[in-house]
């Protein structure tokens, strides 16, 4: 699990106006990263559009369809901060979790998530941490 986050793949202070430019954010990240193809970061969206991927506690989720699997290289995290709030669905979202997986490799990392936007000090460094290296040690459970 330790290569589902890079540093690389997280960018903190990015400006997105609407979840459509988040969504494409993420897909450009991980196409940069080399774990995706443009057919994965095109289904990002169709599937955003069918359920949106925002889970509370300003945060997001967006990741391709079940048909969009095999065009995932390598499972890959991505996180993007934003500025400024957007709506996204009924919520305000800030931080965006971008995901790439070929089956369920991911979802450890999801209930680390879930814990992780639990606890105030925890979610205090996802939302405002100028430390890529420390955002990662945290989503990967690493970190303190």
């Amino acid at each position: 699990m330790a290569n589902l986050v890079q540093q690389a793949g997280i960018k903190l202070d990015v400006t997105a106006s609407s979840p459509e430019e988040a969504v494409h954010i993420c897909g450009q990240l991980l196409l940069e990263l080399g774990a995706i193809t443009q057919e994965y970061a095109d289904a990002m969206w169709e599937r955003e559009q069918i359920f949106p991927s925002a889970i509370g506690m300003g945060f997001a989720i967006p990741h391709g369809t079940d048909e969009s699997r095999k065009h995932v290289i390598f499972d890959q995290l991505v996180f993007v901060r934003l500025t400024a709030p957007i709506a996204w669905g009924d919520d305000e979202v800030t931080c965006v979790l971008g995901i790439a997986s070929q089956g369920d490799g991911h979802v450890e990392l999801l209930g680390n998530l879930a814990e992780l936007i639990q606890e105030e000090d925890k979610l205090a460094i996802l939302q405002n941490s100028q430390s890529a290296a420390e955002i990662a040690e945290l989503l990967l459970g690493t970190g303190e």
